[in-house]
């Protein structure tokens, strides 16, 4: 049997093309025309700035009867603004906070932890966690 002399080719691929960037756009539906606007996004856009009602905000962190670390967060419209953390007792201090703003926490800790905020939070501190994982959320009134 004799084979055929035909040679494969490689398949082209297709070429990627450019879609245009999601902007302002108008759809029609029958009698119902939407417009959607995206928002635009800039370099003070979510910039912790001062502000005359920004708190210098300072979350006190006391471990007893062993070891400890925690990390805080503070978020802005659920953008993350500024994270520190700690592996000793002591404080972490965040600066520019507003009313709104949210303080997560997050840690371990192998005897007891204490965690006071030096501003009205919901909910309210001080607050205890027993030796294991601490996980806690604090929004600033």
């Amino acid at each position: 049997m004799a084979k055929s002399a035909k040679k494969a080719t490689p398949k082209r691929k297709p070429q990627a093309q450019l879609t245009p960037q999601p902007g302002p756009s108008t759809t029609t539906d029958k009698s119902t025309t939407k417009t959607n606007n995206l928002p635009t996004l800039t370099a003070t856009s979510l910039v912790a700035e001062s502000a005359p009602h920004s708190l210098q905000v300072s979350i006190a962190f006391t471990f007893t009867g062993g070891i400890g670390q925690a990390t805080s967060l503070l978020f802005r419209k659920g953008v993350l603004i500024n994270m520190q953390s700690i592996s000793s007792s002591g404080n972490i201090q965040f600066s520019e906070v507003q009313s709104g703003d949210s303080i997560s926490v997050n840690g371990v800790c192998t005897g007891s932890a204490l965690i006071i905020i030096d501003t009205p939070t919901i909910p309210t501190s001080p607050q205890q966690f027993a030796a294991g994982i601490i996980i806690a959320g604090y929004l600033i009134q």
